[in-house]
């Protein structure tokens, strides 16, 4: 399991091709899904985020969005801040529109097209891209896009993984039924509304020579939206957010070890699938 210890994409000039007229694309980097890049998608979109200096991509994370039921998405980092392609014909460069053509590309490369679910709202993807000024996203597809936010950066990985009973959000919807019930016990007034998921994540042996590490996950966790990757499944992912971390309790058995937890609010699925 690995969760975002920091999120730079905003620091990023971010474009969009072709742009929308709905919406703002820097709406995707505050962090609150309330405000949402809504565009028209008709056979591709391409967003592009440039740096101001070089960073280390440790993950990718797309949150609040409809991208699970397009065709494909690549994900391409760079350390140029122009676009550098090159193509030989006759002895001539020439500029190629091929964005898998980067002469510096440094890795973090997604090309994916399994996708086709309804309602995994957020996706995250573990990259290593080291040195990046440049990240370039492609979405193919059709229909109506939307995206509530697009975080990029470093992670720390929950040493020993997730502790058994752990529950996994991604695993159910956010909505929950309300009904009456009719004289014959026949449900009636059906409705259904969203909720909240509770998370409680226990590190009972944390290695406290590495704490420095837990220490950043909570300290961002507690002022951001962070991202939880369960393991390489881009599905099993979700968000975290209002998060309370716990002090670290000395262990029973050594002082090498620390008892650590925290609590927060997850989001993982759409309720759109049911209207």
């Amino acid at each position: 399991m690995i969760v975002s210890t920091s999120n730079v994409s905003k620091t990023a000039v971010i474009t969009a091709e072709p742009d929308s007229a709905l919406q703002d694309i820097n709406v995707i980097t505050d962090g609150d899904y309330s405000s949402v890049y809504v565009d028209a998608l008709a056979g591709q979109l391409t967003l592009t985020m440039v740096f101001p200096q070089e960073i280390n991509v440790g993950y990718i994370a797309l949150g609040g969005t409809n991208i699970a039921k397009k065709e494909s998405i690549q994900i391409t980092t760079s350390n140029a801040v122009e676009p550098i392609y090159w193509q030989t014909v006759q002895g001539e460069q020439l500029v190629s529109t091929d964005p898998f053509d980067l002469t510096v590309s440094l890795g973090g490369i997604v090309d994916d097209d399994n996708l086709g679910y309804l309602e995994s709202s957020v996706m995250m993807y573990k990259v290593d891209g080291v040195g990046v000024r440049r990240i370039t996203i492609i979405i193919k597809g059709g229909g109506d896009i939307s995206i509530a936010e697009i975080a990029v950066g470093d992670y720390y990985e929950i040493p020993r993984g997730e502790q058994s009973g752990y529950r996994r959000p991604w695993t159910v919807p956010n909505i929950k039924a309300r009904s009456s019930v009719g004289l014959d016990n026949s449900p009636v007034n059906l409705s259904y509304e969203s909720r909240a998921l509770k998370c409680n994540l226990s590190v009972p042996n944390n290695i406290m020579r590495d704490f420095d590490g837990w220490y950043n996950f909570i300290n961002f966790a507690a002022n951001n939206t962070f991202y939880v990757l369960e393991d390489l499944n881009k599905f099993h992912a979700y968000a975290g957010f209002n998060a309370v971390p716990s002090m670290t309790g000395a262990h029973s058995q050594t002082r090498s070890l620390g008892v650590s937890a925290i609590t927060f609010n997850a989001f993982a699925k759409s309720t759109e699938a049911l209207f």
